[in-house]
């Protein structure tokens, strides 16, 4: 029986118990800042006061006094459409398309705390940027009605146990899914969006509450009965996803497949929407790619930024205390 715990720590409403799949749960993108992928919410560790963390230099300069301008339609659209434009611009240098998908990244967030908007701003998306905001919405929207007859999800009061890595090159991640799809027949945009939605293409380090482990979320013991090579190594663990994939029912029937590896319809739709994008475009994955770790607490969505590393949870409250700027 998989937990789902860790997963629950990037997900937007949740996530599921019971099934025979390889990860513990789905690491949804952080789209809310209430609870995100399937989003930002709980990890099962207790509170603890041995805590071990480092971050990047804080800024000293004081806040601005400017008011922030106001949400609206119009500027979400706007934010969306150039980021989404920009991303696919292949003159950009690989700095900006990354900036560019952070961007990408908050927009979405900031759609999600204001979903009362979504119609207006889905009116004000232009046609060429349309099917790409389609299915990121689609991707959340799956996750939100899976959650909508569970009871509710309260945040944690601690921040997990992880250590925020750099994901492989671009470039390398892509060979790997190619290499997994030749092998095997399984598409490699699921094995992207499978990456991508479980540990943010490999941001990730940390053992699961159920003890799930690597870039694609695998229990050791399911890894010991379908994979080989190392648990931890990104292109070994893509390789043992599709072939675990195979053994569920792909690529014949990616739902079926989907759901043993997670049985959560909520991530299967999520993982279905992202792939069905970056199947529309493959430049999509250049936005997904630079995606960061964001988790709910009981203080808000905090930002686990490159070098965040703890060995036990983390208090939200003081970490926030000591670290601002990261809600």
């Amino acid at each position: 029986m998989l937990s789902g715990v860790v997963g629950a720590a990037l997900l937007i409403a949740g996530c599921s118990d019971g099934g025979t799949g390889p990860a513990d749960a789905a690491r949804l993108p952080s789209t809310s800042d209430t609870a995100t992928s399937t989003t930002d919410t709980a990890t099962s560790a207790s509170p603890t006061s041995a805590v071990e963390t480092t971050s990047p230099a804080l800024s000293t300069t004081a806040p601005s006094t400017t008011a922030p301008s106001p949400v609206t339609a119009a500027s979400i659209a706007a934010e969306i459409t150039a980021a989404e434009r920009g991303i696919r611009d292949t003159s950009r240098s690989v700095e900006s398309v990354a900036e560019l998908g952070r961007r990408q990244q908050r927009a979405y967030q900031l759609l999600a705390r204001h979903s009362d908007l979504q119609d207006a701003v889905a009116s004000s998306i232009p046609a060429d940027v349309a099917t790409a905001f389609g299915f990121n919405v689609a991707a959340r929207q799956a996750v939100v009605d899976h959650a909508a007859g569970a009871p509710p999800s309260e945040p944690s009061s601690t921040l997990p146990a992880w250590t925020i890595l750099e994901p492989r090159p671009i470039d390398e991640l892509l060979a790997d899914y190619r290499e997994a799809q030749a092998a095997t027949g399984v598409p490699w945009e699921y094995l992207a969006a499978i990456n991508f939605v479980e540990t943010r293409m490999g941001r990730i380090g940390g053992e699961s509450s159920a003890g799930a482990r690597g870039p694609m979320q695998f229990l050791p013991a399911t890894w010991a009965t379908c994979c080989v090579g190392d648990i931890e190594d990104p292109h070994d663990a893509i390789l043992g996803a599709a072939t675990y994939l195979v053994s569920e029912g792909a690529p014949g029937d990616m739902h079926a497949a989907l759901f043993g590896y997670n049985p959560n319809e909520g991530y299967v739709g999520a993982v279905t929407a992202y792939a069905s994008n970056l199947m529309a475009d493959p430049l999509a994955y250049r936005g997904y790619h630079a995606w960061e770790v964001y988790v709910a607490s009981t203080v808000g969505t905090v930002h686990l930024p490159f070098g965040y590393t703890s060995t036990t949870p983390v208090d939200a409250a003081e970490y926030v205390r000591t670290h601002p700027d990261a809600l």
